[in-house]
């Protein structure tokens, strides 16, 4: 199946632990993430490598020309050291992979990158990975405000 990637970074006011703890708990990008309306955790363990990890099921509602439309899938996130990463089984075969690296910056704050994997099937891959672009980027626009209000 074809898989297109995308790149995203930002200046943060916020050390990167204060970073990965609010990109870790979905409940919080409600809101803030222009297509998600609810996140509600399901399961929790840790993986083979120690890794701790929470599973997700959450609803977004995509634009479809005049109409909005409700998609609810399951995600896993999981945190390493300072960095993170998600995985998303969308609807029609998408996946979406996103991995998070966060770096203390000199002088106080962090630089938080993304690199979002967006996998489907090919007539469905432009339209995901526009959608998932556009929303990541208003994200990424609204997040130093979001970490300094805290």
């Amino acid at each position: 199946m074809p898989s297109r990637s995308f790149e995203l970074s930002v200046d943060l006011p916020v050390p990167g632990p204060e970073v990965l703890a609010f990109l870790l708990d979905l409940r919080r990008h409600v809101g803030l993430h222009a297509l998600m309306v609810s996140a509600q955790p399901v399961g929790a363990g840790v993986d083979a490598r120690g890794r701790p990890w929470t599973d997700w099921v959450v609803t977004d509602t995509l634009p479809l020309g005049p109409w909005r439309v409700p998609l609810r899938y399951p995600a896993r996130l999981t945190a390493g050291d300072g960095e993170a990463w998600s995985a998303v089984r969308a609807a029609l075969g998408t996946r979406l992979t996103v991995h998070w690296r966060v770096v203390d910056r000199p002088g106080g704050g962090s630089r938080l990158t993304e690199v979002t994997t967006v996998t489907a099937p090919r007539v469905t891959l432009g339209f995901a990975v526009g959608q998932a672009r556009a929303a990541h980027e208003a994200t990424f626009v609204r997040l130093p405000g979001v970490l300094a209000a805290q």
